[in-house]
């Protein structure tokens, strides 16, 4: 049983490793504002239409959700951005997606405080949100380092 699932995660990882956009979206997900009020409305908006100029929308953006949406880990169906003081150094923000097979089910983005306001910051993480990985090319909105990071996207690109 455990070698089983040890190469199941060997395989998952592999593919992951290998594939740009290893995960999709079967419908547009809905996005909502856990972060708190001081979270910029105009920055996310901004990085929602980058992705839609490329393909890929949401259903739509909710700055100010109720309350006890937000106290749920996750939602399927959902991008949740979330502020979180201890992401290890010098990580500014992280998205941890949740999948079945190669599809999106949900996605927290979680960011330091204040660095929502980094220039392409909402727009890289979003970019993982709808299924991206990491890409080692100067310029591109999927680079790993932020100072390496650009407006630039193919997704023919690894």
């Amino acid at each position: 049983m455990t070698l089983g699932f040890l190469t199941g995660l060997g395989i998952k990882h592999t593919y992951e490793a290998n594939t740009f956009q290893p995960y999709a979206w079967t419908s547009p997900p809905i996005v909502i504002n856990c972060y708190g009020e001081d979270f910029s409305k105009l920055q996310m908006v901004r990085a929602l239409e980058y992705w839609a100029l490329r393909g890929y929308s949401t259903a739509f953006y909710e700055h100010a959700p109720p309350p006890e949406v937000c106290e749920n880990e996750w939602l399927e169906g959902f991008i949740m951005l979330k502020k979180q003081r201890s992401l290890p150094e010098p990580t500014l923000a992280s998205t941890k997606r949740w999948t079945s097979l190669n599809k999106m089910k949900g996605a927290v983005i979680y960011y330091k405080p204040g660095t929502f306001n980094l220039y392409l910051i909402n727009e890289h993480e979003l970019g993982h949100a709808f299924g991206f990985q990491h890409v080692d090319q100067p310029g591109h909105i999927m680079h790993p380092m932020f100072q390496k990071m650009g407006r630039d996207f193919s997704i023919s690109e690894k």
